[in-house]
Formats: structure tokens, C-alpha cells, sequence
């Protein structure tokens, strides 16, 4: 990874990385839903920042090659098993911009953890989680005359690279972990919840979708963490407090932080302390020791 990759990855800055006004620039409106939303500059790269590795593979079902984005620890020994975060961006963030939130590699570096951030076929296809329309240069599904659609290449994505990784790498299949915002977050509750005997635990971020209703008990195996901010002004805090009582109602575990006066991306895209929580809530979980029913 380069400063300048990283640079243009962040796009316009309306804000300073401390969330201080820039002189001359229009304090963000965080009311005012995606018009609204601070973005700083990227800060200079750290050292695990640098590390970095911008990847792409072959994606049969979509006929086309498909990017994600990836960090090994510099401690890295193929001799043992490594524990493995699934890192899910959000509507039109790239991996890139998703891997290089505050804190997420230096804390993967401390924690010791790969982490991995998929394309989900492209910036908007929801992970699987919605209903989609078929794309048409992908391949025909097998036995059928129509092609997969983008939000079914979403997930046979994020499932084909996560395969690819653990060949690839030695990864802990006690220790995998899935995380997302935003639109990441739904697609954390839908393939957290259809590929429950993977993960070891979850962590949707202000989270769109929530749970299906009547889905609740997928996750009772799946500890839960669940962050949103109250002054969410594009998913509101209710969708994650419903999720919750969702968890609540079938005895699921979970623990749900919800900041006062943090708006949708800000506060954890710049928020290396609240990225932290993540991290340490992951690092608690096995499924080798976890017992949940």
C-alpha cells in the first residue's frame, strides 16, 4: 500500500481527522443523511497500513476478476493455526477504504489477526441480502437459462475469497470472524446468519437490514456485538435496537454500544477507540470455548 493509493481512496475532505472544522469549508450537516456525512483526509500510513496487500481472483460465476483487500500480521507463521476477520464495506466504499478505517490493521497487528475485505462483486450489491437483477456478463446458472444476479455474485464472492484465503493461509476454522458497516453490517446479519457454523462471532456496525424477522435463532450459537451510533441520520439506531431485542427475545448472546451523538460513519471510520471494541470482543471468542445453545 502507498500513501498516494491511500490518499485517493479517501476522496474530498469536508472535515479535519479530529472532526474540527476546516477553515473555509462548511461544517458537515450530519442531518442531512449522505450529503452530510465528514470525511477527512487519510492520515499517514502506519506501518501496518503499509502492509496492506490490494489483490484480485478470478470470479468464474461473475466472468470477471474481482478485488479485495487484504492484511497479514508481520508476525505471520504458517506453522500455526491464525485467526481470520471478514471485514464487509459498506454502500460505495471500497475494500481499500474499508480496511484502512482507524485502527483496523495496527489493532490486527497487536491482536494478531488476517483480515480480509472482500469486493462482494461490487460497491453496491448488498452482499446477497436484498433481491437483485441478473448481470449480463455473467456466467448462466448451472441447470437454469437465466444469469446470476449482482446481489447472488455478492455472495458467492465473499464466499469464494474467503475460501481462497483459507488454502492460502493457515487460519484458525475455530477463530473466523465477520464484521461489516452500513451495508456491510446487513450483509454481517444475513451470511453471519445463513453461514452460522463458520463464524465465531459477529459485529455489524450501524448496521442496515438488522434480522430477518423470524430468523432470531440462527445467531443463539453466534455471540453478537452490535454498535450504532444515536444520531444515525441514514440507518437509525432503531434498526440495531430492534436486532437486539430480536437477540434478546430467543436468549441469543449479544452486547449492543450504542455512542450518543456519533452520526453513521465518522465515529468508527476515524475511531480507532471505538475500533478497538471490535477487536477485543473477537479476541474473547473460540469456538472452542464458546458455549452458547
Amino acid at each position: 500500500m502507498t500513501q498516494a493509493n491511500a490518499d485517493a481512496s479517501a476522496g474530498t475532505a469536508n472535515i479535519n481527522h479530529d472532526g474540527t472544522p476546516i477553515p473555509g469549508i462548511p461544517a458537515p450537516d450530519i442531518s442531512l443523511g449522505f450529503s452530510g456525512i465528514p470525511r477527512s483526509k487519510q492520515p499517514p500510513l502506519t506501518g501496518s497500513q503499509r502492509r496492506i496487500l490490494e489483490c484480485t481472483y478470478r470470479l468464474a460465476e461473475a466472468n470477471a476478476d474481482v478485488p479485495y483487500a487484504l492484511f497479514v500480521p508481520s508476525t505471520y507463521d504458517p506453522a500455526k493455526p491464525w485467526p481470520l476477520v471478514v471485514d464487509l464495506h459498506g454502500l460505495n466504499i471500497t475494500p481499500l477504504q474499508q480496511i484502512l478505517f482507524d485502527g483496523t490493521t495496527d489493532l490486527a497487528e497487536r491482536f494478531g489477526f488476517i483480515v480480509l475485505a472482500p469486493m462482494g462483486f461490487n460497491l453496491s450489491s448488498w452482499w446477497g441480502s436484498r433481491a437483485g437483477k441478473p448481470v449480463e456478463t455473467a456466467a448462466v446458472k448451472p441447470g437454469e437459462d437465466v444469469r446470476y444476479s449482482n446481489t447472488e455474485l455478492a455472495e458467492i464472492d465473499a464466499m469464494a475469497v474467503l475460501a481462497l484465503i483459507r488454502a492460502k493461509y493457515t487460519i484458525d476454522s475455530d477463530r473466523i470472524y465477520l464484521m461489516g458497516h452500513s451495508m456491510g453490517g446487513a450483509g454481517t446479519y444475513y451470511l453471519g446468519g445463513k453461514h452460522s457454523d463458520i463464524w465465531a462471532g459477529l459485529a455489524p456496525i450501524s448496521g442496515a437490514g438488522g434480522i430477518a424477522e423470524g430468523t432470531a435463532q440462527r445467531y443463539r450459537s453466534l455471540p453478537t456485538l452490535i454498535m450504532h451510533g444515536a444520531k444515525d441520520s441514514i440507518v437509525p439506531a432503531a434498526t440495531s435496537r430492534r436486532a437486539v431485542a430480536a437477540l434478546q427475545a430467543v436468549g441469543a448472546p449479544h452486547i449492543y454500544l450504542e455512542f450518543p451523538d456519533k452520526d453513521h460513519e465518522f465515529w468508527i471510520r476515524r475511531g480507532a477507540a471505538q475500533m478497538e471494541q471490535v477487536f477485543l470482543f473477537f479476541s474473547l471468542l473460540s469456538k472452542r470455548t464458546t458455549v452458547a445453545q
